[in-house]
């Protein structure tokens, strides 16, 4: 019979650590720079979202874990004091709206999300969390092999015309370009926070699989499946180091050919 537990009790087992922090940031606010603050709240933060998460799941390993999986219960009683704390970092202002904590954003890390994804995949069927991590994995070998393809493709001709074509238009025009490409860069780099921000972790699968006894074939298979793909990047890696530098080094100090 699970014991009846209020909102209020799951507030209250929050104010020891709520008063620990707040004692402890009054002190760090009368010495640290505003930016300062947030960094360290913020490095606070992804300390607090590692101890939740060790609550719901436990490591990542391809064997079977001792760790129980929580009941609804006490998942609805985690995923609150994560609203709660987010709530207590964020600190907006109930009056004008303005943030004195930690912006959103930030809060919301790609840990945070796959904190958040755990809600939707925790009671899953095991059969259906097998199938959506072999659906991961499969996509995550696509776009490994994409991104090979993409820097396996030949350089640009353009470098080679420079003494040609090196006017002050040219030159203004690849600044230009530069502009443009800085600023295709850093979307391209949020689009990609959004993108870890939306899907779900493969990792996390894995780990709730680990409180699954069932799936221990499965979890063996994939270690060693990782394992070959970790060995052949490493081994490809390896491979264009050596011919973007020729082979390595055919001279040594004071220019002298190595033996």
């Amino acid at each position: 019979m699970s014991t009846t537990v209020t909102p209020l009790d799951i507030e209250n087992a929050l104010k020891p650590l709520f008063t620990y922090f707040d004692e402890n940031f009054a002190i760090m606010k009368q010495t640290l720079t505003e930016a300062s603050m947030i960094m360290v709240m913020t490095r606070l933060w992804k300390e607090v979202l590692i101890a939740l998460e060790g609550l719901l799941v436990p490591p990542l390993s391809d064997k079977p874990s001792n760790q129980k999986p929580l009941t609804q219960q006490e998942l609805d009683i985690v995923f609150r004091w994560l609203e709660l704390l987010f709530g207590f970092f964020n600190a907006k202002d109930e009056e004008t709206g303005e943030t004195m904590g930690v912006p959103a954003e930030v809060l919301k890390s790609p840990k945070y999300s796959e904190l958040a994804s755990l809600n939707f995949f925790y009671f899953d069927t095991t059969d259906n969390l097998i199938r959506t991590s072999e659906r991961m994995a499969t996509a995550t070998a696509q776009r490994a092999q994409a991104q090979r393809n993409r820097l396996s493709a030949p350089a640009s001709l353009g470098p080679s015309f420079g003494g040609i074509f090196g006017s002050t238009s040219m030159r203004r025009t690849k600044s230009i370009m530069l502009s443009r490409n800085l600023g295709t860069m850093k979307k391209a780099k949020e689009e990609k926070r959004k993108e870890a921000q939306a899907d779900p972790s493969d990792d996390m699968i894995l780990r709730i699989l680990r409180m699954r006894p069932e799936a221990t074939p499965y979890l063996r298979d994939r270690s060693r499946q990782r394992e070959r793909l970790a060995a052949a990047a490493a081994a490809e890696m390896i491979v264009r180091q050596s011919l973007a530098t020729g082979g390595g080094p055919r001279f040594g100090p004071n220019n002298l050919p190595r033996r």
